[in-house]
């Protein structure tokens, strides 16, 4: 059978616009040529969800796409998705003029049209803008927060946060469907700093709690301007079968022992008619993973930031069983809180074998 000039087959039912790959990272490197680039893995196809944070690290944005393909012709066949994300072991003080947006809506009512934009799915995008001159990674930070909260998401802007780029499959979805690419016109999505401010002037309020984490405060839950600590693990080969890896979305100034905890699926809880109870299973696995990391020393302030977005990774349609944006933070944050405060007021269970493999 003749492939579409393009999409060339990475595996059975897989294909890649290698094409609109190398364009993709082609214009990466043409507009923030200098940020280092973390790269990840994220099975959506395996029986039991596995994530490896930044199994290739520190990579320089024009060296991305080569990277790339070698984990599409080792890993991407096999059902795990490459995921991205701008560098942990940047400084804050490293100039970058990136500010990027999930779930961005294109009749948004400041009109604002980005540099460039991916389809993710149908439906959904992340967008792009470029800032006039090259920031302290510290201010970008900020502004990309202020831009997100302009536009009506009150807790987004993690500028590390994973993202997906243009011409590979989100496996999220049982169709695979390919991360389309779309461009600006000229002059579109490109940003000053001051335009920022000045459509989101007041940065929202956060609250200090261990470890200089914030915990929620007005239904979000945020981080402060931290260093960030540079590690180098791989998970590639030694990672126990069936686990997840959990670790810091970001380190603060503290060594965080990494944790290789049970996948949601082990906790499964049903009602009476058989059904799955959602609520009940979140509750269970975040439970036990709230007690795995405070044995291990985690401040509850990164615990709970870290345990809220892997919650809403894995939890399965949360936004369509909380109908809206805010009653999902809403409830990822009262999950999260609930949890915490269980495992400390109740004793701990006695370890079994099959829990070692949590500290592996």
């Amino acid at each position: 059978m003749t492939q579409e000039k393009g999409l060339r087959p990475t595996g059975p039912q897989r294909i890649a616009d290698l094409d609109t790959l190398k364009l993709f990272w082609d214009l990466m490197s043409r507009h923030f040529g200098d940020m280092p680039v973390d790269l990840s893995l994220f099975n959506f196809k395996a029986k039991k969800l596995v994530v490896r944070q930044g199994v290739r690290r520190d990579i320089p944005m024009g060296q991305v796409y080569e990277e790339v393909l070698k984990l599409v012709n080792k890993w991407y066949h096999r059902g795990e998705d490459i995921l991205w994300r701008p560098a942990y072991s940047m400084p804050d003080d490293f100039p970058v003029s990136m500010i990027w947006l999930d779930d961005f809506k294109l009749k948004n009512e400041l009109g604002l049209k980005p540099l460039l934009y991916i389809q993710t799915s149908p439906g959904k995008y992340q967008a792009f803008f470029k800032l006039t001159e090259a920031v302290p990674l510290k201010l970008a930070k900020d502004l990309q927060r202020r831009l997100a909260r302009a536009l009506g998401d009150k807790s987004a802007g993690g500028y590390v946060q994973h993202r997906r780029m243009a011409g590979l499959a989100n496996g999220k979805y049982p169709e695979d469907p390919l991360v389309i690419m779309f461009l600006g016109e000229e002059g579109d999505g490109i940003l000053s700093p001051e335009e920022i401010i000045k459509l989101s002037p007041i940065p929202s309020p956060i609250g200090q709690a261990g470890g200089g984490v914030a915990v929620p405060i007005s239904g979000t839950i945020d981080i402060p301007e931290v260093g960030i600590e540079d590690t180098t693990d791989d998970y590639m080969e030694d990672l126990p079968e069936g686990r997840l890896v959990f670790e810091p979305i970001v380190n603060v100034g503290k060594p965080y022992r990494t944790l290789y905890i049970k996948p949601r699926e082990a906790f499964i809880k049903r009602r009476d008619d058989g059904s799955i109870d959602q609520s009940a299973t979140d509750m269970a696995w975040s439970t036990y993973i709230s007690r795995l990391a405070l044995e291990s020393g985690w401040d509850e302030g990164m615990l709970a930031f870290t345990l809220a977005d892997y919650l809403k990774a894995f939890s399965p349609e949360l936004e369509r069983r909380k109908k809206t944006d805010k009653h999902t933070k809403d409830y990822l944050i009262r999950t999260v809180l609930k949890a915490i405060d269980f495992v400390k007021n109740t004793p701990p269970k006695r370890a079994d074998t099959d829990d070692l493999a949590d500290f592996f």
